[in-house]
Order: C-alpha cells, then sequence, then structure tokens
C-alpha cells in the first residue's frame, strides 16, 4: 500500500515538470520586426525596445510595423501604429493610436511612441521565447537566447548603400546639370564599429553674360573611412582615413590617415539621452593644387592635430546641443580654425517654447586659396564659379519662437487641402 502512495506522490511531482519542459519546447524563437516608419527616432526605438530582433527586409521579418502620422487640428501629431504577421500561416493584424500632444517635446512624444509600440507588440511575442522574460518593464536575461537559437547573419552585420542622383535646371542665359553618386559600407557590433563611404558629383553650369558664357566646373569627390574599437563604457579608440578633391578649393588631392581618441563622461547605454564627448585627432595630410596658393604651395605635407567636445541633452524639457572644435598645424601657430555650434530647443511652459542655434567660426587656416595672379576672388566670373575668398570668419544665427493655445482637444484629424 505504501508503493502505490509513494508513486502516486512521485507522478505529482514529475508531471508538472515534464508539462513545463514541453509547454517551453513548443514557443517560437524571438521575432523579426520590420520596422517602416519616415518620422520616427528609429535608434532610440531599438535601444529601448529590445524583446525583437530588427531586419533591414521585410522578407526577413515575421512582424511588419508600419507607423504613419500626420498632423492633428491642435497642432500634435496622431500616430497610427499597424501590426501585422507575415511569412507565417496564421497572420492577424492590430491597429493602435497614439495621439500627442502639441505642448509635448520631442524626447517626450518619442518614449510615447515607444510606450505603444511594446504594448502593440505583446500579442505578437506571447508565443516566442521572450514571453519568458517579458514583464510590464523588460530586462532581458544573461541567457535571453540559447545557443542552438543565435542569430545567424550571412552578412555579419554589413549594411551597404548605393545612391545615384542627377538633376537638371536653367532658365534664360543659364544651364545648371550635376550628377551624384556614392557608395557607403557600414558594420556595427558592440566591440568595434566599421564605416566607409565615397561619393563624388560632377557639377556644370553655363551662364551667359553680355561678353561670353562662363562655363564652371564646380566637381568634387571624397572617400571617408573610420576604424572605432570600444575600450570600456566610456573610452573607444578609433583610426580615420580619406581622399578628396575639391575644384572650388582648389585642391586637387588630399589624403590622410588620422589615430584618434574618445571619452565619453556618460556611458555609451546613455548616449540617447545624454552625451559629453571629447575627441582627439593626429593628422598628417598630403595636398596637391591645382593650382599655385598665395602660400606658393603647388603641394605640401602638413600636420595638424584635431580637438572637439560635444554635449547634448535629450530630455522631456527639450534638447541642449554644443559643440566646440579646434585644429592647429604643427608647422606654424598662427594658422588654426576654432568652430563653435551651439543648439537649444526649451519648452518654457505649456505651450510655450523657444529655438535657438548659431555657428562661428575663427578662420586662420585657409592654405588652399589661390594667387591673385592665377585668379581674382573679387571677378564676377569668380563669384558665379564659387571660387573660395579669403576671410577670417564667418558666422551665422537663428532664433525663433512657438506659442500653441487654444482647445487641449486634438483628436481630430482633418486631410483635405
Amino acid at each position: 500500500m505504501y508503493r502505490y502512495y509513494l508513486t502516486f506522490f512521485l507522478i505529482l511531482l514529475v508531471v508538472p515538470d515534464v508539462l513545463v519542459a514541453q509547454s517551453q519546447s513548443r514557443l517560437h524563437p524571438i521575432p523579426n520586426v520590420y520596422l517602416d516608419c519616415n518620422n520616427c527616432d528609429v535608434t532610440f526605438i531599438r535601444s529601448n525596445i529590445t524583446f525583437v530582433n530588427y531586419v533591414r527586409d521585410q522578407g526577413d521579418a515575421t512582424i511588419y510595423l508600419l507607423i504613419q502620422d500626420q498632423r492633428t487640428a491642435g497642432g500634435g501629431r496622431e500616430f497610427t501604429l499597424i501590426f501585422s504577421d507575415i511569412n507565417v500561416a496564421a497572420s492577424r493584424t492590430d491597429t493602435l493610436t497614439y495621439i500627442s500632444s502639441s505642448t509635448e517635446s520631442s524626447d517626450e512624444r518619442r518614449r510615447g511612441l515607444n510606450r505603444f509600440i511594446k504594448i502593440g507588440l505583446v500579442p505578437f511575442v506571447t508565443n516566442t521565447v521572450a514571453v519568458q522574460a517579458l514583464d510590464i518593464f523588460y530586462e532581458p536575461p544573461s541567457d535571453a537566447l540559447r545557443d542552438d537559437e543565435e542569430i545567424v547573419d550571412p552578412w555579419n552585420n554589413w549594411v551597404f548603400d548605393v545612391s545615384l542622383r542627377s538633376n537638371m535646371w536653367g532658365q534664360q542665359g543659364e544651364f545648371n546639370f550635376g550628377l551624384f553618386s556614392g557608395l557607403e559600407a557600414e558594420r556595427t557590433t558592440h566591440t568595434w564599429k566599421l564605416r566607409a563611404r565615397t561619393q563624388g558629383e560632377i557639377r556644370r553650369r553655363n551662364v551667359e553674360i553680355t561678353d561670353r558664357t562662363l562655363r564652371v566646373n564646380r566637381d568634387w569627390g571624397s572617400y571617408w573611412g573610420m576604424a572605432a574599437y570600444s575600450l570600456s563604457d566610456h573610452f573607444s579608440l578609433g583610426m580615420y582615413s580619406g581622399v578628396s578633391f575639391n575644384r572650388v578649393n582648389n585642391i586637387a588631392m588630399s589624403a590622410y590617415v588620422a589615430p584618434g581618441i574618445e571619452y565619453n563622461f556618460f556611458p555609451y547605454d546613455e548616449f540617447q539621452s545624454r552625451r559629453f564627448i571629447i575627441q582627439y585627432q593626429v593628422i598628417p595630410n598630403f595636398r596637391n593644387y591645382f593650382n599655385t596658393t598665395v602660400f606658393l604651395k603647388d603641394s605640401e605635407f602638413l600636420m595638424s592635430h584635431d580637438l572637439s567636445t560635444r554635449l547634448r541633452y535629450d530630455q522631456r524639457w527639450g534638447r541642449m546641443d554644443i559643440q566646440v572644435s579646434g585644429r592647429h598645424y604643427f608647422h606654424d601657430s598662427s594658422i588654426y580654425r576654432i568652430q563653435f555650434n551651439p543648439a537649444l530647443n526649451v519648452r518654457i511652459t505649456r505651450g510655450l517654447s523657444i529655438s535657438m542655434s548659431g555657428n562661428y567660426q575663427i578662420i586662420r587656416d585657409q592654405l588652399s586659396l589661390q594667387l591673385p595672379s592665377n585668379v581674382d576672388p573679387n571677378d564676377p566670373a569668380s563669384i558665379i564659379a564659387g571660387v573660395q575668398r579669403p576671410t577670417s570668419y564667418s558666422y551665422s544665427f537663428s532664433f525663433g519662437f512657438s506659442y500653441t493655445f487654444g482647445s487641449i482637444y486634438n483628436n481630430i484629424v482633418n486631410p483635405r487641402f
């Protein structure tokens, strides 16, 4: 008799574990999401909603998320989120609507949109591995992906972008033609960030003046590459390279390879909300000029170093972004450039916000200026051609404010006209 009781007791202990194991084995892998949105902070979404995988092509996705937005009557924005199953046998579609008030900052708007994205994704992940670690707030455990469920990426995180664009315009006595092409490649992991791009443009302009026709050639082209390695949550090492030419700036060829170091006072995982970065580079640069410069150089080798800093906050109250950079040349302490770029957008009170931005440069490094015997920068032909002119500074500034008042309701959307 005791043996029967003992057997029954053991069955009660074992059967629930077996059922749980069978239930877990039927869970689907973490779903892939294709995000289609033209007015979203995609980086912020991917950084904060981490219980799904994001893919670049619809063909690789199991969930298609289309986010459409339009202005509401009260000056806010209405976001329509459409969630759809794709590439699965039994499909479903859900729609959510998020309405952002006109008095919200950009940070409040993107956080509100993220909350609705999370809510909409929940029904689509209930039968997947992600549900094991999903709560009101999601914190991925260290074993969120089992070894046999790791993502296999045949491209090894490489992404490529190819572009080609042409344009043509004119009026009486003038004809303009442009052809632009570019190629960009990028690979980003938690440790490495590799980027390279090459681009160029053929620019032709014919202008008829009183006694002749000016034929202006403003071609340019460039290659830029960067490799960065993460040393810690605050430190990174980088290597930059570049080759370029620019007819307007009298540069037939400029080539450099520049090592650099970057320090972020805040952890990199807080990059979307705040950053305080200092970068330093040493830049050996070889230049060859189309025409002899004011320093009587047809070509030269230059050594310079750059120091730049950037402080940026994206908070509910608005955004602050301040950049300061400077470049100095080793061979002559009087040759340098300093640049200051502040930008501020602050919500003062409900409905009232101000914005301002500016740029100021102290310019003491116009090393590629042509000799006056080669070109007169004050001649109308040179001005039309956009020839580089001597200057010791440049500046720009903008300021504005906006105030929204009236009805607090902005649910109505009227797309007419």
